[in-house]
């Protein structure tokens, strides 16, 4: 019996061709002490904010995030998910195509 021959295909073709559909919202979390407004992002196994919200983690990562509606801007802030009173989500963003070279 002969072997089938398969077309092989470089890692970085297969790659390239199959993007990360990235989404972020934009929400705004209370805990007793503050609230925080900032970027959450949706990776591509989950559906909604609220599946994120939901999952294993501790925490919650936020980028581009105000604290106490003030003007100072922070590039990265952690929430543990544990003290979080309420969730607000103004703002959930179409799908990106990420470049697997870009994550």
């Amino acid at each position: 019996m002969a072997a089938r021959a398969f077309p092989v295909q470089k890692v970085a073709d297969r790659v390239a061709s199959n993007p990360c559909r990235a989404r972020w919202a934009t929400v705004s979390i209370e805990t007793d002490a503050s609230e925080f407004v900032g970027r959450l992002f949706i990776p591509e196994t989950k559906k909604r904010a609220s599946d994120v919200l939901c999952d294993d983690r501790p925490f919650l990562f936020l980028t581009e995030v105000s604290i106490n509606r003030g003007e100072v801007i922070e590039p990265f802030l952690a929430v543990n998910k544990r003290y979080i009173k309420t969730v607000r989500l103004l703002h959930e963003g179409q799908p990106e195509l990420i470049p697997f070279s870009a994550r």
